[in-house]
């Protein structure tokens, strides 16, 4: 007999964010880290050196963690505070509108936003070491 439980949905949601933040931390902080630096000084965010570092290390070492289900619900606060001023600095600095045909628009970071609101809400669900260990951060 097949048990549908909604303590399986938040497992789908944080595989998938997971992959998303590593796919994009990793090349911050392992391929052009210097690129990265540059951009975010330009940006504003001085030194960029130093927040190049907590970018790539929430978002790659973040997606770690919410793959493994650890801290998920810390990990999912961090990476929404990134994620709401990298929407916010498209919506207000770049004037970005929401779709673009030929570009990313705004509308797949606030879909990031939305999932890890969800993770942050719901917790790490099944198959997460937050449910074995009993940690209620998670």
């Amino acid at each position: 007999m097949v048990v549908i439980s909604a303590d399986w949905a938040p497992v789908a949601l944080r595989i998938v964010l997971a992959v998303v933040f590593i796919v994009h931390g990793y090349p911050k902080l392992f391929k052009d880290f210097k690129g990265t630096s540059s951009f975010l000084a330009g940006l504003g965010f001085n030194p960029g050196a130093f927040w190049a570092l907590i970018l790539g290390v929430s978002e790659f070492f973040g997606g770690i963690a919410l793959l493994l289900g650890a801290a998920s619900r810390v990990v999912a606060s961090l990476l929404i505070i990134s994620m709401t001023v990298a929407t916010l600095i498209k919506i207000f600095k770049w004037k970005t509108p929401f779709t673009k045909n030929d570009a990313s628009g705004w509308e797949f970071d606030l879909l990031l936003v939305a999932g890890l609101v969800t993770i942050f809400l719901l917790g790490s669900g099944n198959w997460s070491i937050d449910r074995v260990v009993g940690w209620i951060l998670g």
